[in-house]
């Protein structure tokens, strides 16, 4: 009995809370408008009052990963590298059904709504976003010469955003452990 009351208390103090599950940009290439995915291999997520809001997030964009090397080479080279400054997100201000989100790329700051659900506590959010809006045409303009061929002459200029947050406080996650421990007995 001792050890499951050990086990439980220990549990309750390790659980995580309000942690970044994923992050995923989708950009567009073909008059098909044909998407390619890619997320970032290093994010750093703080998470904000009450989880969400004030969380921020900062992007090494040198850590572009779309499982495909080549082409995150060549992203690196003829796009990130020609953006000014880091990639940092924002959450301000959460409401029925949207986030609003200060993005800011290539050294602009921008508010950008996302619409998100919430199922249990995951919570998945999605925007899109203007690569103009963030004076990125230049990086664009480089990346779309240098895949001219692949990209059959066409590169969009906006990028679908989606984040996966689970947004369990810890006193969700301790009531659940409490249950849990509660059903041994």
């Amino acid at each position: 009995m001792k050890k499951l009351i050990l086990l439980a208390a220990a549990a309750i103090f390790t659980l995580a809370e309000c942690q970044l599950q994923s992050l995923q940009w989708t950009a567009f290439k073909t008059p098909l408008k044909l998407g390619v995915k890619g997320t970032f291999d290093k994010i750093d997520f703080t998470k904000g009052d009450e989880c969400l809001e004030g969380a921020k997030v900062h992007i090494d964009k040198s850590s572009v990963d779309t499982k495909n090397s080549g082409r995150d080479k060549t992203l690196r080279l003829f796009f990130f590298d020609r953006l000014k400054g880091p990639i940092e997100a924002r959450i301000l201000k959460v409401h029925e059904k949207i986030l609003d989100v200060a993005i800011t790329l290539n050294g602009v700051t921008k508010d950008v709504p996302f619409f998100y659900e919430k199922k249990g506590s995951t919570l998945t959010a999605k925007g899109v976003i203007d690569l103009f809006d963030f004076g990125a045409s230049k990086a664009l303009s480089s990346i779309a010469k240098a895949c001219f061929d692949k990209h059959q002459g066409k590169t969009w200029n906006d990028v679908e955003l989606r984040f996966t947050i689970d947004a369990k406080t810890t006193v969700d996650k301790a009531k659940e452990a409490i249950d849990s421990f509660k059903s041994m007995m």
